[in-house]
């Protein structure tokens, strides 16, 4: 790479950094009352019980989802895979809202199971979808994100047949999960997303070598030794992984693991060397500024994040339609 391309990387990486510095203080200092970095050090209860952790969670699940499109797009040879759109927070929907139907919201295990339920979901749905769309050890990238489709919508309606069974209160829980609201905004929440995300993201960013080889498909990844079929279930659970982390504590968002790859391509080229960590600040900016937006524009109620998220991001997956 020419030395004028890596300073204009550099470049890049450190305005997104800024952008990111600039949604944070924001963030913090939105709301009925403003407060700034002098209030955090003083220990300010709304700033450390309410603000900080729905910032942190937001900012987690930006870098999470970001993750886990940017391997499903590798994995799947499909530049419009992401957990959204393959069906993956429809999973982990369908098996929370089973769980609440079956027990009470206010049980003790409620918090504990919330994270597992959505994993077994999640990873129960992208395989079905993947045995379907693979043919003789290869995925077809387009049936793929048809089996997605489908299977979404047919998840999504046996949710909403759960839904209408349970309680206004359970059901306003699970209305407000798919929708994308943030609830796990508290430190348990921050605390099971840093740990998650942080040991995924190491694992995948050790695999980004292996994952610019699958992006050269199936025969040039097998023909430069690469173990195909292992390390694509490897990384896709990881993806899955990560998915199932932001669908316990933020509900189903679509878009975010679709545009971030995307503009982190845009901006620092399709080495996953790089490509990871410009995809991992994008998914943070694009999650901040979000949550800004949801909780700013609509005072006093506050909106899903997951509508902002969506607002965002349908338009350039039309553009990515059209363009295919």
């Amino acid at each position: 790479m020419k030395k004028s391309d890596r300073r204009r990387i550099r470049v890049r990486f450190a305005i997104l950094a800024v952008l990111l510095l600039i949604g944070i203080l924001l963030d913090i200092n939105a709301g009925y009352s403003g407060a700034g970095l002098q209030d955090l050090f003083a220990g300010n209860p709304i700033l450390v019980q309410f603000r900080l952790p729905r910032m942190l969670v937001s900012l987690l699940v930006g870098i999470a989802l970001s993750l886990s499109g940017s391997i499903m797009q590798s994995v799947t040879g499909n530049d419009m895979a992401e957990p959204g759109l393959l069906g993956i927070n429809a999973g982990a929907g369908l098996f929370i809202a089973l769980f609440i139907f079956l027990f009470r919201q206010g049980s003790p295990a409620f918090t504990l199971m919330l994270p597992l339920l959505a994993f077994t979901g999640s990873v129960l749905t992208f395989f079905t979808e993947y045995r379907l769309a693979s043919s003789r050890g290869r995925v077809h990238p387009k049936r793929l994100l048809l089996m997605g489709v489908a299977i979404s919508i047919a998840l999504t309606s046996l949710t909403t047949v759960i839904m209408l069974k349970l309680p206004d209160s359970q059901y306003a829980f699970v209305q407000n999960w798919i929708a994308g609201n943030i609830w796990g905004a508290d430190w348990n929440g921050v605390l099971l997303l840093t740990a998650g995300v942080l040991l995924l993201f190491l694992y995948v960013f050790f695999k980004s070598r292996t994952l610019n080889g699958l992006m050269l498909g199936h025969d040039v990844a097998t023909g430069i030794g690469i173990n195909t079929r292992k390390e694509s279930r490897n990384l896709l659970l990881a993806a899955v992984g990560l998915s199932s982390l932001c669908c316990a504590v933020g509900g189903g968002m679509s878009f975010v693991g679709l545009v971030a790859p995307h503009l982190a391509r845009k901006l620092v080229g399709p080495n996953y060397v790089r490509l990871l960590p410009a995809a991992v600040l994008v998914g943070a900016v694009m999650l901040v500024f979000a949550d800004l937006v949801s909780r700013t524009c609509f005072l006093p109620f506050e909106m899903p994040i997951g509508i902002v998220t969506a607002v965002l991001g349908a338009p350039y997956f039309l553009y990515l339609l059209i363009r295919e």
